[in-house]
């Protein structure tokens, strides 16, 4: 059955919210082998702290080299941060690691599903419903979708992806920029993004749904607090609790490790 979903901004699939932690854990190795490579590397600018996100300019500044790294080196040694065979088979997606961080990073901390960026992520299997009390509650088996997923992140070490993103800091920066954000600093971009997926809300018990109202739209949460939750909020409800918890665990470590102040 199809997710539930709002015809604007559709709730993330499972597999996303590994955005911000895969991501992390890919620039960073992507840093080590640009470090290496690259004695002459460019400072990491001073944190300046933002008072509010800056707005979308479209920027006609050309690709920086130091978001460039050669894929099947990355791959290599984003290997060692984790032997979880399901995290190792994200790693074989390829793609503009770098860029693909910043866009990630930039995606969770607006509440926007990246999907696109991930279709590799995404569950095989449908969503499904079951009755219960006479109401239609999200079913067990569709929590367990995404058990491979979740351990998966849990897998993956904050420590290391703390020392990785360091590293590549100012590569990640550039890329951010590039997006259209030309004053941006990371660090509160980040820890934007990462607060997202901490704070989300935990409802308790079945989560019951309801047919969208909208012809094909699948299907909507009954409750309206939970409907009216943004697009990444929704899907780690989705996810299940365990699930969800394990996603919101490893986004404390990270940022905890990166001494990342909650935002305000």
């Amino acid at each position: 059955m199809p997710e539930p979903t709002q015809r604007e901004r559709r709730p993330l699939r499972g597999g996303d919210l590994a955005a911000i932690v895969l991501a992390l854990a890919v620039a960073g190795a992507i840093a080590y082998f640009w470090v290496q490579r690259r004695p002459a590397a460019p400072a990491t600018p001073p944190a300046v702290p933002e008072q509010s996100a800056p707005a979308a300019t479209p920027s006609t500044a050309p690709p920086s080299a130091a978001v460039q790294a050669d894929p099947a080196q990355v791959k290599t040694l984003l290997e060692a941060a984790s032997a979880d065979p399901e995290y190792r088979r994200w790693l074989g997606a390829g793609g503009d690691l770098v860029r693909l961080w910043a866009v990630l990073t930039d995606n969770l901390a607006e509440g926007v599903s990246p999907r696109k960026q991930l279709p590799f992520l995404v569950p095989e299997q449908p969503f499904s419903v079951t009755e219960q009390g006479g109401r239609r509650v999200i079913a067990s088996a569709s929590y367990a979708r995404y058990d491979r997923f979740g351990d998966a992140v849990a897998s993956i070490d904050a420590k290391a992806m703390a020392a990785a993103y360091r590293a590549l800091r100012p590569a990640v920066e550039t890329a951010y920029r590039l997006l259209g954000y030309p004053d941006a600093v990371l660090d509160r971009v980040t820890a934007r993004a990462l607060h997202r997926l901490e704070s989300a809300p935990h409802p308790g018990g079945p989560v019951e749904v309801v047919p969208h109202a909208e012809p094909g739209a699948g299907w909507a949460y009954a409750d309206p607090a939970l409907e009216h939750l943004g697009a990444v909020e929704k899907h780690l409800v989705r996810l299940g609790p365990r699930n969800a918890s394990k996603v919101q665990a490893k986004a404390r470590e990270i940022r905890e490790a990166l001494g990342l102040r909650e935002p305000r």
